[in-house]
């Protein structure tokens, strides 16, 4: 009868220590409150328009950025569903962290030896944009925190907004409104599938897929969205394929 008192002190030793994490974390759930205000914090390119609301002249922002804030009704659906696709396809059926993602996050992980995902939904990616932290296992769990909060603040639409808005593109380019702008002299809403799927791969990495400098590697990336989109039913076969097959031309 020895194992079955070791197995009940076993169980509520583990009992005993779930309480006591749910504990802290409801405590620091109440004494760190989400800091709302540095959603705000990002510089706004100042703009002159003429009498039809178009730019006859844009400055970089105080910060040296090109970022030129716009709604979501303002933006192509395909630069949305490209960037839903490739960066957290789960994205409007989580609360800030996708379990599954951490899961499969940490299954490849193991097998490689190395890190190779790091199971980052978008609300995660913009806390971290928001705070400006180094991709480590510490950011990681302050970043889940934090789009926890988040996610009991704003709506998945007004996230997605944030993330859209703030994200780099490559070079000083931050949201999708500059980089539409200054790759394709268009605005968002008007992105093409296959140019919005170029735009939507550039936050992985900006420099290395900055389409005016790497042009194939960009298209490569690109391809890749368009792999994710196909997967996801979001684009038909034919979509896909000609979507690949367009040429495109960066300004």
């Amino acid at each position: 009868m020895a194992w079955l008192i070791h197995l009940k002190r076993l169980f509520w030793a583990v009992r005993v220590f779930v309480l006591l994490c749910g504990a802290a974390f409801v405590s620091v759930w109440y004494l760190c409150p989400f800091p709302q205000a540095r959603l705000a914090q990002w510089a706004v390119s100042p703009m002159v328009h003429d009498a039809t609301g178009q730019i006859m002249l844009g400055l970089v922002s105080q910060e040296d950025t090109w970022r030129l804030p716009v709604t979501l009704e303002a933006m192509s659906p395909w630069v949305i569903q490209a960037t839903i696709a490739v960066e957290d396809k789960r994205f409007f059926r989580h609360s800030g962290v996708d379990p599954w993602a951490v899961i499969r996050a940490v299954k490849q992980n193991v097998l490689a030896r190395k890190v190779v995902s790091g199971a980052s939904t978008l609300d995660m990616q913009l806390c971290r944009m928001m705070d400006g932290r180094d991709r480590t296992l510490k950011s990681k769990l302050i970043e889940s925190f934090r789009a926890l909060q988040l996610n009991q603040l704003k709506s998945k639409n007004e996230i997605l907004a944030f993330y859209l808005n703030v994200a780099p593109y490559g070079g000083n380019l931050h949201g999708v409104e500059a980089a539409a702008r200054s790759y394709f002299l268009k605005q968002a809403k008007d992105l093409t599938l296959p140019e919005a799927a170029l735009i939507a791969g550039l936050p992985q990495s900006p420099t290395r897929y900055r389409p005016d400098k790497h042009l194939a590697r960009a298209r490569q990336r690109q391809h890749v969205v368009l792999d994710c989109m196909l997967e996801q039913g979001m684009i038909s076969s034919q979509q896909w394929a000609e979507a690949k097959a367009f040429p495109l031309v960066i300004d």
